[in-house]
């Protein structure tokens, strides 16, 4: 063993040595040089490894949050919620959240930018979310500042939107507008700067914002850069009941369609939200090998039911992940169960094990990373260690129904992301959690002011 190495010994451990999930109780993850080494069960010889103590925990998998907006959350705390009217998605989307983002474009700088992100990474990687896939707008280049900071791993897809609302036909493939033009540029400038490779921490993507703000031309070129560079998609897909509208209106074609006759209907395709998809989208999708990166919390606040029994049932892949809500992922599970059981009328859909299943090993899968979310022999130690002996989770008779049924994101005690603690004891140890705080709520309070001004909020 070497001096980089360390035994994390946990009342429970959920591996993968059998290739699927399983718990070993008082097991041992051992992590050498930022990977898994080894997993021991009671009685397994630790050879004089150095044993770090977790006698009160499940050691898991760090969570992959598949769809994030870690400078959005905490710009939009406290504006929607009981927000009457909030039933038109697209409205407020166009009205409230789209403004908000571009004042901080037009008053702020990179040390805004980068303030206000990295206090909503902080809140990720505290609640768990070792890797999050994010869509920051294209002239925010200091949210890939704030990741390399911050240290979790970013799949990071700055916005692509196109400028003009003119005639769109499927033909389209040359002729972007400037705006469109400029958002490619900014693709090919963070993947220059913040690229760190497949296996890096930091990976830079494209982001089509949506069916109904990408026109044809660029849904093309954006098709022609994953395939030339190899770099992941992600994008809001069948988010509001305009969206299926202006697409039918402009193309005779739902969303979904429209995203198949352009080439990004791929395999490797992560599509947020599909809450509007009619179910022969969904059936396309599930065709094609799409994942859906559900968000229950995010509607629910708005009025609207979202279901992950009805993806699952259609056969899509379909994780959980945050938006742009509070940023604890364990949360977002407990509704993901709960709107399943409801929605379907089946309390045995949505379970617990099914759920932490999807947030680790499952989105781990659909960004092709076979070495993350799981925890076995060569994985990247990813790991997340949270307390179960608090008294609204005890007695424990389950641990995993315990995790998503009474645990949230206060009850993480220990993150590590590629072998590195960021998280001890519940407190982040990169930096003062207080700095990212306080020089959030500065930045914020100045885009608040102003959109008050504006009567934006």
């Amino acid at each position: 063993m070497t001096s980089d190495t360390v035994g994390l010994r946990a009342k429970w451990v959920l591996a993968r040595t059998t290739g699927k999930p399983e718990l070993v109780p008082d097991g041992t993850v051992v992590v050498e040089n930022g990977r898994i080494a080894d997993v021991l069960r009671p009685g397994d010889d630790a050879g004089g490894l150095e044993i770090v103590e977790l006698d009160s925990h499940i050691l898991l998998p760090g969570f992959v949050n598949a769809h994030t907006h870690c400078l959005s959350t905490p710009l939009f705390r406290g504006i929607f919620e009981d927000r009457a009217g909030r039933q038109d998605n697209g409205e407020v989307i166009a009205k409230v959240m789209m403004p908000l983002g571009e004042i901080i474009s037009e008053i702020g700088d990179d040390d805004m930018v980068e303030a206000i992100t990295s206090l909503g990474m902080l809140e990720a990687i505290k609640a768990g979310s070792t890797t999050i896939v994010d869509m920051p707008r294209s002239d925010h280049d200091a949210f890939g500042v704030a990741a390399g900071k911050m240290g979790l791993r970013a799949y990071i897809h700055p916005y692509l939107i196109s400028g003009s609302d003119g005639t769109w036909t499927l033909e389209q493939s040359d002729g972007q507008d400037a705006i469109a033009e400029a958002g490619m540029a900014t693709f090919h400038r963070w993947r220059e700067r913040f690229d760190e490779g497949p296996d890096g921490r930091v990976r830079i993507g494209l982001g089509p914002h949506a069916s109904d703000t990408v026109t044809p031309a660029l849904m093309r070129a954006i098709a022609r850069a994953r395939d030339e560079y190899d770099a992941p998609v992600t994008i809001h897909l069948a988010q509001s009941a305009r969206e299926g509208e202006l697409s039918r209106q402009r193309l005779g074609l739902s969303p979904t369609a429209y995203l198949e006759a352009v080439g990004l209907l791929k395999q490797e395709l992560v599509a947020a939200h599909c809450l509007f998809a009619a179910d022969d989208e969904l059936t396309l999708m599930a065709d094609r090998g799409v994942t859906i990166a559900h968000c229950p919390l995010s509607y629910a606040r708005s009025g609207k039911l979202a279901s992950r029994a009805r993806f699952t049932g259609s056969g899509v892949n379909t994780v959980v992940a945050c938006d742009a809500h509070a940023l604890d992922i364990l949360t977002d599970l407990r509704l993901a169960a709960i709107n399943s059981k409801y929605d379907s009328g089946d309390p045995g859909v949505g379970t617990a094990w099914e759920l932490v299943e999807c947030a680790t090993h499952g989105a781990a899968e659909a960004l092709g990373r076979s070495d993350l979310g799981r925890i076995q022999s060569g994985a990247t130690a990813d790991l997340v260690a949270v307390r179960l002996d608090r008294a609204h989770i005890q007695p424990v008779y389950d641990p995993i129904k315990s995790l998503v049924w009474y645990c949230t994101g206060r009850d993480v005690d220990m993150v590590m992301v590629g072998g590195e603690t960021l998280v001890r004891d519940g407190t982040f140890i990169r930096t003062q959690e207080t700095r990212v705080i306080d020089a959030a709520a500065d930045a914020l309070g100045k885009v608040w002011d102003l959109a008050r001004e504006r009567a934006i909020i």
